[in-house]
C-alpha cells in the first residue's frame, strides 16, 4: 500500500490555531476549544494526527465561524 503524502505546510498546531482564531474574532480563544471544533458533528474541522499530537487543517480553522454568546 502507497502512503499518500501530506504537505505539512497546511496543518498547524492547537496553539497556533487558537492564535489565528483569536486575531480573527478579536477575543481570547483558548487551544482547547479549537480540539472542540474537531469533535462537532456539523463542519468539522480536520485533524492530521502526528505522533501523540493532532495539527488542524489551516483553511478549515479560518473557515470557522464562531457566534458571540449574549449573556
Amino acid at each position: 500500500m502507497v502512503k499518500k503524502i501530506i504537505p505539512l505546510a497546511d496543518w498547524i498546531s492547537a496553539h497556533y490555531a487558537a492564535q489565528l482564531l483569536s486575531l480573527k474574532m478579536e477575543r481570547p480563544i483558548q487551544p482547547h476549544y479549537v480540539r472542540a471544533l474537531s469533535k462537532r458533528k456539523h463542519n468539522p474541522v480536520r485533524v492530521q494526527e502526528m505522533g501523540n499530537r493532532f495539527l488542524y487543517n489551516r483553511d478549515d480553522i479560518l473557515g470557522v465561524e464562531i457566534k458571540k454568546r449574549i449573556l
